[in-house]
């Protein structure tokens, strides 16, 4: 195919002037290898690449998945895109040439490359030049990272053989990546597992926990919770009554009005919650709002008596959220609240039980929240969750 060179055929010449010391390339590519979600891992691999030569577009396609992952420079900083249903594997594609001959693919002049289709983005950026180097791990082909140049220009063996370098440390931090989100997967699983285990004891709260954690997750997004912290935030709402395993199902199911006694028992829940998943080490970062959940602001709630930002920022949204999904659920001594009814309530109980600044913003976010099921009018939910 005309305007294209594989690796083998553009052996020998000069890295050139500018090019980096391999000490500091090295340096750049830890980052790359400490990444764990792919948009970063792409933006450290841009920074590395950038050290070799100037770059105007980044993309990662991994095997398997649909969607692909492009930078495009704007200036002098890089803007990140999704192109979803991502055509960039079809058997006519550059892409797919570069993956079955298993070597980095360079095109000096797109323009007049036969044989080949691009994506659309490639005229819409007027791209001229690019360089696909697949992503191996062992024999296993797992992607491919394409460089794009909005000039045309010769690329010397050199470079791309420190490219592929590159690549293969790229290769790499998808494969931990992808190792990371099975475990977390498996993880998540267990943490579900457990939080079953409550609802079989105290039935009416069925389905309660996954709520809770969904309308958490929607609330925390609307403050730009993120990446590790949106993982902890998805562990401590779903296990945030993991304690009421040991409670008296008794005292849980009691159809009247708990008597003084009973409620300071009930009261110990957060506290034995905490030290249930102490010993788990992929959950001591939600040990906090497992334990504060039932703080009020004003300094009233348990069980420590927390007030205003002593209460952990997290524990705070999904003290929130829980109050809502109590009171518009059934439970052995009352019926449901009304929609309209539970978010008075959080209305009237802003700046006392609640943070001022997420009560009113899950009050703005509450008209997002629909009719789970007509039959059942105690159950809510997103109408839309991203």
């Amino acid at each position: 195919m005309e305007g294209c060179t594989h690796l083998e055929a553009r052996a020998g010449g000069s890295v050139g002037e500018g090019s980096p010391d391999l000490l500091d390339l090295l340096g750049d590519t830890r980052g790359i290898l400490s990444s764990l979600d792919v948009g970063s891992l792409l933006e450290h691999l841009a920074e590395a690449l950038g050290s070799l030569i100037r770059i105007d577009g980044l993309s990662l396609k991994l095997v398997g998945v649909t969607e692909e992952l492009l930078l495009v420079r704007r200036g002098n900083v890089f803007k990140r895109e999704i192109i979803y249903g991502s055509r960039i594997l079809t058997p006519s594609s550059f892409a797919q040439n570069a993956l079955t001959k298993g070597d980095p693919l360079v095109i000096d002049d797109i323009a007049s490359a036969t044989g080949y289709t691009f994506p659309t983005y490639v005229k819409r950026e007027n791209f001229r030049a690019l360089v696909a180097v697949p992503l191996v791990s062992g024999t296993r082909q797992i992607g491919l990272v394409t460089m794009y140049l909005r000039e045309n220009r010769q690329i010397s063996g050199n470079i791309l053989a420190i490219i592929s370098i590159v690549a293969s440390v790229t290769a790499a931090a998808v494969e931990n990546s992808q190792l990371v989100k099975r475990l977390e997967k498996n993880y998540f699983s267990t943490v579900e597992a457990l939080a079953a285990a409550i609802e079989v004891k105290d039935p009416y709260t069925r389905g309660h926990s996954k709520r809770v954690t969904q309308f958490a997750i929607a609330l925390a997004e609307r403050f730009g919770v993120s990446g590790s912290e949106m993982r902890t935030l998805q562990y401590g709402a779903t296990l945030h009554d993991i304690g009421k395993i040991g409670i008296s199902g008794k005292i849980l199911n009691k159809p009247g009005k708990l008597s003084d006694s009973e409620f300071e028992v009930i009261k110990e829940h957060p506290i034995i919650g905490e030290r249930i998943i102490a010993r788990v080490d992929f959950l001591q970062s939600a040990r906090s709002i497992v334990r504060s959940h039932h703080e009020r602001f004003d300094g009233t709630g348990y069980p420590d008596g927390l007030r205003d930002e002593e209460i952990p920022f997290l524990a705070r949204i999904v003290s929130v959220v829980d109050f809502f999904d109590a009171l518009t659920s059934d439970r052995p001594y009352r019926k449901a609240y009304s929609f309209e009814q539970a978010t008075l309530l959080i209305r009237e109980g802003i700046g006392r039980e609640f943070d001022p600044m997420i009560a009113k913003e899950f009050l703005a976010m509450s008209s997002s929240l629909v009719r789970q099921d007509e039959s059942d009018k105690s159950k809510f939910a997103l109408s839309t969750l991203t």
